[in-house]
């Protein structure tokens, strides 16, 4: 229902979200993520159009979600600036101003019409003036085309479409890497594994609580996971009001499990002791400036609430200045790879359109209600390349940074070189040395040339390998008319590949300093 608008400075209004703020301001604060600013419709609107504009907007700040009323801020702002520099302040919209307006819109931008359509409509319907009685009559005429979707996708973005298979593997390696030499935190880790493994949102991943996560033991003693995400996007749905289960492989799940421990002897240490309902009430992923503000004595009274959750915004940048720091290079442009949340939400559907799964399935891991958005994943699904042979790897290797180790002229020079067990072998003889002084389950030495411990000799039968691995890419192609299999091994190649490359660059200076 409507609250009047009241010109009074007592008078407060409480946004869908549950966030209160007076009407008179001109900065409303709707939701954690979301605030209206709003000293533009002084400059824009002439006195008598803005107190009807705030009642239709309030409408919709108390009605539906803060960014869908945000973002119909954002359209009647544009709409306004344009008729206010076209003839002067907005006293009255009409029909020549929308005629106009859409003269200046593209193809891919004429859907901003939608919104003040949708806008204008439920000004009229509230009975507030301000609008040309025609101007209903030519919105209901007029057929807009739609935001477009999925050109990312469709046109293989190299910098906003889905990630290609080597890029994605060299992200998760990097990832892995950097989190054991500590170089990013555990509360890191999680979270970007989360954006990879569910493709969920970033203001989704914000929502969570310590209760969304649930732990279960069958009868064999195996532990299983699972995570209730908040819904997001379902305009009639309230805050956490509406979840969907994600089941999270083992190691995830147990490192969700490490971080919820964290977090709860932290909220221990900061309130004096906590309850279990304010441990489970918990966000996964917490304010603490937020909490380390509030007296220990009120926590258990507001941590149900979003207030210590969290900003969306907060999560989306830190994935990028984490992910940007490691510098991952990209063997489709040779920057560094330009990573954010929506990327991995696309490169998660494009994988699972390439292993053959429908858009029924394809909704359900987006999170989405309907196949719509889905389709083009199906429509557009990238192959992979037919072989990758020798030559193109050559091409690619220096590009694809598969190899993370280090070569080293001969045993002696590498870390563990003294150790005998250390050493790397295949059917050919010794490739290496593991510098690794845990005990690893990789397979060796497929496994070997993309990892950071692994130290390649400068004389080992590098080539040998090489050989080995593309004939059993078309070996299993052959057999299997499968691609995605086949091509299990292709970063590995690139890495071999690299190694060759370096083994024969450290050949050539040595020959350079020898004759120099």
């Amino acid at each position: 229902m409507l609250t009047s608008f009241i010109s009074d400075a007592e008078r407060f209004v409480t946004s869908y979200a549950g966030y209160s703020f007076s009407p008179t301001l001109r900065q409303w604060k709707i939701s954690r993520d979301n605030t209206l600013s709003l000293p533009w419709i002084d400059d824009f609107f002439e006195d008598s159009l803005k107190t009807n504009f705030l009642k239709v907007l309030i409408y919709y700040v108390e009605t539906y979600s803060a960014g869908h009323a945000n973002n119909l801020s954002d359209r009647f702002r544009e709409f306004s600036r344009f008729i206010y520099t076209a003839r002067g302040r907005l006293d009255l919209v009409s029909s020549n101003d929308l005629i106009n307006y859409r003269s200046t819109l593209s193809r891919e931008h004429e859907w901003y019409l939608g919104s003040i359509r949708g806008f204008l409509r439920k000004w009229v319907d509230l009975g507030y003036s301000g609008v040309d009685p025609n101007v209903i009559a030519l919105l209901s005429e007029w057929r807009l085309k739609g935001n477009i979707k999925g050109r990312a996708i469709q046109t293989l973005c190299p910098k906003e479409g889905a990630l290609s298979d080597f890029e994605f593997e060299a992200l998760h390696q990097s990832i892995i890497d950097a989190f054991e030499i500590g170089q990013i935190d555990l509360e890191q880790f999680v979270l970007i594994q989360l954006f990879i493994a569910t493709g969920r949102r970033p203001s989704q991943l914000a929502d969570l609580k310590a209760k969304d996560f649930i732990e279960a033991r069958a009868s064999n003693g195996l532990r299983e996971f699972l995570l209730n995400v908040p819904r997001r996007k379902q305009r009639s749905s309230h805050w956490r009001s509406s979840f969907k289960a994600f089941a999270l492989i083992s190691d995830l799940g147990l490192l969700v499990n490490k971080l919820l421990e964290r977090n709860r002897f932290q909220l221990i240490t900061l309130a004096g002791g906590a309850s279990f309902i304010a441990a489970n009430e918990l966000p996964i992923f917490p304010s603490w400036p937020a909490l380390n503000r509030l007296p220990s004595k009120n926590i258990d009274e507001f941590l149900p609430t979003e207030k210590f959750h969290r900003a969306t915004a907060d999560l989306s940048l830190n994935l990028k200045k984490v992910i940007s720091s490691l510098s991952v290079v990209s063997e489709r442009t040779g920057q560094p790879l330009h990573v954010f949340p929506t990327r991995l939400r696309r490169t998660l559907a494009t994988r699972a359109a390439r292993e053959g799964f429908g858009e029924l399935v394809i909704a359900e891991l987006l999170d989405h209600t309907d196949t719509q958005n889905a389709r083009v994943y199906r429509e557009n699904v990238p192959e992979h390349v037919d072989a990758i042979n020798e030559a193109v790897a050559r091409q690619l290797a220096p590009l694809a940074q598969a190899f993370a180790g280090v070569l080293v002229d001969r045993e002696k020079d590498a870390r563990r070189g003294d150790d005998l067990s250390s050493r790397v072998r295949c059917e050919k003889g010794n490739v290496g040395t593991c510098g690794h002084y845990g005990f690893c389950r990789a397979l060796a030495p497929i496994a070997c040339y993309t990892c950071r411990n692994f130290q390649p000799w400068l004389e080992g039968p590098h080539a040998e390998v090489l050989v080995g691995l593309i004939s059993e890419r078309e070996r299993v192609l052959q057999v299997t008319k499968d691609k995605t299999m086949a091509a299990i091994n292709d970063r590995t190649i690139l890495a071999v590949t690299q190694v060759i490359q370096n083994c024969e660059e450290r050949r050539r200076m040595s020959l350079v300093v020898c004759h120099g």
